[in-house]
């Protein structure tokens, strides 16, 4: 992980995310990598609620620090515990016996060196899922399933090799702005791309709705089941 990450701005609006100091946490999360474990914020079992993979059961493990700070952000990513890629495996084994799907989120995984955790996971019988802002160059962890979620507007600048080689994009939508932006990089990637409405921001459902409908062939809609859910 490189010691000259800088977390980017987010772009003057206010800030209104889960993590009380995003720089702080994300400065934490870059000390405690260099003790050889991984910086964690939590490891749990659920159902993707997102995307192309909505409800398959898959353990999630959550990694702390971001190099963004977007404002909407759901998460918590400062650090609450460290493990080895073994103790990682090990739970995961534990918590799910039998599911096979691992993914990898955050935060930002990209800032942290997972090929050891890859490799043993690979080597294990997992499939691997990553979600990401796509800013970082991709890390060659031959990770299965490469979720890109892009945030231009919080200064993320998208590294090319995701446009080829990406899953599925997901772009967050609060406003006509940011689906002209999910437009254009719909256009430009072709890759299977989700429109997800903001969800401090009711109005973008509409918003949302109304693209897929307009462009039935490059967009699809992707809300949060698993808070309607009431699970993680």
């Amino acid at each position: 992980m490189s010691s000259t990450l800088v977390l980017q701005p987010h772009n003057g609006r206010p800030y209104l995310g889960a993590t009380p100091d995003p720089a702080a946490a994300t400065r934490d999360a870059m000390a405690a990598a260099k003790s050889g474990a991984l910086p964690l914020v939590e490891i749990f079992y659920s159902l993707q609620g997102e995307g192309l993979r909505t409800g398959q059961a898959t353990v999630f493990v959550r990694f702390a620090g971001c190099n963004l700070a977007c404002e909407f952000c759901d998460t918590d990513f400062r650090v609450q515990r460290l493990g080895t890629p073994e103790e990682i495996a090990d739970e995961i084994a534990s918590l799910a016996p039998d599911c096979r799907w691992v993914c990898f989120t955050g935060g930002e995984p990209t800032i942290q060196d997972l090929q050891a955790l890859s490799d043993l996971l690979h080597a294990r019988g997992y499939h691997l899922q990553m979600e990401t802002n796509g800013t970082r160059p991709q890390p060659g962890w031959g990770i299965d399933h490469v979720t890109v979620s892009p945030k231009q507007p919080q200064g993320g600048r998208l590294d090319s090799w995701y446009e080829a080689n990406a899953a599925e994009f997901k772009y967050v939508v609060d406003d006509d702005a940011d689906l002209a932006r999910a437009l254009d990089g719909a256009r430009g990637h072709g890759r299977m791309t989700f429109l997800q409405p903001n969800a401090l921001n009711k109005d973008a459902v509409a918003l949302c709705i109304e693209a897929v409908k307009a462009h039935p062939a490059l967009f699809r809609l992707s809300l949060q089941t698993h808070k309607f859910l009431d699970i993680r």
